[in-house]
């Protein structure tokens, strides 16, 4: 019995130093990829923002054809059918020309084309704010997948002193200086150690891929990412946080031009009721007229007795006065996402100055010293499992922190519309 517990603990453990060497074997193939690195192939190869650089294209178009006045008319009439010849097309008897061409004025066609302008102005607003965001997302995604990728690599070191360690056991339980129980417990914990692993490293694999979709790249990329702490100062006033995110951000920005959007659609339904004018001129009209052959000149244009565009001019009116409460609004949920996002900052940041370079210090040699007395039997079983667990719950702490400060630092950069902080 004792021997087939003893082939089960450690065929249990050669299976999982065999999957921890694939994948140090695998982690050769790896490449750094720094924040910055991503930062620059999102810009470049993100499908989205290569899709918003044709609106702004798309916008300059429509300046184009506002810009264009409008076709003239060309018209001819003739004589379908000639009872007098019984001839079909008798153009000799009887034919017109006329050439004709409309004219808008009361600031139809300026208004226009401001208008188009301004919407070449929004769109390219919108894509400042489309990058913002998928920078965003960017940062927050690599903070995430460095923090788990460091877990992993703790989580690697601390099963390396377990294989050393359950060696040592088999050794020991050969020769009855340790009970079958005891090896039992410690591979219990071991296989505990591993499926906190394991779940870490699917964790892994998700955040990866979705770091791979923003970036474009292959399925088959596997990469390393650094977490950098930001090196930061002294504390910014909320204050100037805030009126710089309401001078800079981009979708505040989109409103405040929507609004001049709206006030400039105003003024073209006002030009809008007054009528077109068209003129039209005849060169030739032979047959149609007391005069052959007749030359005339047309003026022509609606009376605006009825429709005075009164509907649009409305409607336009109620838009800026929408526009501007969109304007409050987004202000004031501007101001109180900085605030909330300074307030997660300072917090996270004075969390980080609780773990000093020290303590973490003391933590590493614990750690050597825990295997070193569990293997001389100096300490108890349970007294190794507890210093282990110390030891992952904290440095697992640290590394969340870290990630938890990173986040708050994109989401503060984020809220502010530019990066006040950089790394």
């Amino acid at each position: 019995m004792k021997k087939l517990l003893l082939t089960s603990v450690f065929a249990l453990v050669w299976q999982i130093a065999s999957s921890q060497n694939q994948y140090k074997q695998d982690s050769i193939e790896r490449y750094t990829l720094s924040f910055q690195e991503a930062k620059a192939r999102l810009l470049k190869k993100n499908l989205l923002i290569l899709a918003s650089y044709y609106d702004i294209n798309i916008a300059r178009a429509a300046v184009v054809q506002a810009r264009l006045w409008n076709n003239p008319y060309f018209v001819f009439n003739g004589d379908l059918y000639s009872i007098e010849a019984n001839e079909y097309f008798h153009f000799r008897n009887q034919h017109l020309l006329q050439v004709e061409q409309t004219f808008s004025y009361a600031g139809k066609h300026t208004n226009t084309v401001r208008l188009a302008k301004l919407g070449v102005e929004i769109t390219e607003k919108q894509l400042e704010d489309v990058l913002r965001s998928l920078i965003f997302e960017t940062g927050n995604l690599y903070s995430d997948l460095a923090a788990l990728q460091q877990k992993g690599l703790l989580y690697l070191q601390v099963m390396k002193g377990y294989d050393r360690l359950m060696e040592s056991t088999r050794k020991q339980l050969e020769v009855g200086a340790i009970s079958v129980t005891e090896a039992l417990r410690l591979e219990s914990e071991y296989l505990a150690v591993k499926t906190e692993a394991l779940t870490n490293q699917s964790e892994t694999e998700k955040v990866m891929s979705d770091l791979r979709i923003l970036l474009k790249m292959p399925a088959d990329t596997t990469f390393y990412v650094e977490q950098k702490t930001p090196l930061v100062g002294d504390d910014f006033d909320i204050t100037v946080l805030i009126q710089q995110a309401l001078s800079s951000r981009p979708d505040i920005q989109v409103t405040k031009y929507n609004l001049k959007y709206q006030e400039r659609n105003l003024k073209l339904q006002h030009s809008a009721g007054v009528p077109d004018l068209k003129l039209a001129y005849q060169p030739r009209d032979r047959g149609s007229n007391y005069v052959r052959p007749y030359q005339g000149f047309n003026v022509e244009f609606n009376i605006p007795l009825f429709n005075r565009n009164q509907g649009e001019i409305k409607a336009a009116e109620f838009h800026i006065k929408k526009s501007q409460l969109e304007i409050e609004q987004i202000e004031n949920q501007a101001q109180n996402q900085i605030t909330a996002a300074y307030n997660r900052y300072k917090n996270s940041k004075s969390g980080l100055a609780n773990y000093s370079s020290q303590l973490l210090e003391k933590l590493k040699q614990l750690n050597t010293s825990t295997n070193e007395n569990f293997q001389k039997r100096n300490i108890s079983l349970l007294q190794f499992i507890d210093y282990q667990r110390i030891y992952i719950l904290t440095n697992t702490q640290l590394i969340e922190l870290k990630q938890q400060f990173i986040n708050n630092v994109n989401e503060l950069n984020f809220m502010i519309g530019t990066s006040i902080i950089d790394y």
